[in-house]
């Protein structure tokens, strides 16, 4: 007697005719000791790409920062042009900087986000913290409604009429034999301190603004060996300053 067709079908590697009820194969599981070493491999796979990862994504923040100072920047010379080649001069160099925000922002609505890095979360811990110089001092740098409010930015800013006095440390909240007040033009600056020595320096040279610092707290860009502040100079471009600001302020 002829065998019934074939089914066209295969079924765990042979072939199944009409009317056969197909065998299931047996299925393979992963031992213990097979999954513990797939776990592994994971593992290490994923400890070798995370600091490539980390690595980029700081550099991916400290790219943007530079942006947001060169557009901040660019603003200031918007103003500059209507105010006798002159930038905006502010009470302090430090926070708040309420006026800075309205002038700013009168040239280039919407600018105020670019007055907070991307590293504002990183430097908030800092500032919020009363154990570094000056000690008892807290600020607030990262971007929220209350914030903007009060005109407290990511950013200090070099055209200013005196140094910031923290009172709860009883002293200023930076150097103030090296943080000289001056006014800001677009050919130079004007020192505001007759007392004080006049620093020399070029365009390329002259902070208009840069991150957020205090001393003894970490910097926000860069490795952890490898750590710095951008700044946007004068010229208008922005570099990674990793040396001591009171050194390298002009």
């Amino acid at each position: 007697m002829p065998l019934p067709p074939a089914d066209r079908s295969r079924r765990a590697g042979r072939l199944v005719r009409r009317g056969e009820r197909p065998s299931h194969p047996e299925v393979s599981a992963f031992t213990l000791i097979e999954l513990l070493v797939v776990i592994a491999i994971i593992a290490i796979l994923a400890s070798l790409l995370m600091p490539g990862l980390s690595r980029v994504k700081s550099l991916a923040h400290e790219k943007s920062c530079a942006s947001n100072l060169r557009q901040v920047n660019l603003t200031l010379l918007m103003y500059a042009d209507d105010a006798a080649d002159f930038y905006p001069l502010e009470w302090t160099e430090h926070n708040p900087h309420g006026d800075l925000l309205t002038r700013l922002e009168a040239y280039q609505p919407g600018l105020v986000t670019s007055l907070y890095c991307p590293q504002a979360r990183f430097l908030e811990q800092y500032a919020q913290d009363p154990s570094y110089t000056p000690k008892g001092g807290t600020d607030s740098v990262m971007d929220t409604p209350t914030n903007r409010a009060a005109g407290n930015i990511s950013y200090v800013y070099w055209s200013f009429q005196t140094n910031k006095y923290c009172p709860e440390a009883g002293g200023y909240w930076r150097e103030t034999a090296n943080f000289i007040p001056r006014q800001i033009k677009t050919s130079g600056v004007v020192w505001l301190d007759p007392d004080k020595p006049q620093i020399e320096g070029g365009p390329a040279e002259r902070w208009v603004m840069c991150d957020f610092f205090r001393q003894g707290a970490p910097f926000p860009h860069g490795r952890s060996h490898s750590r710095g502040l951008n700044v946007v100079y004068l010229d208008g471009h922005v570099a990674l300053m990793q040396s001591r600001p009171r050194t390298s302020y002009r």
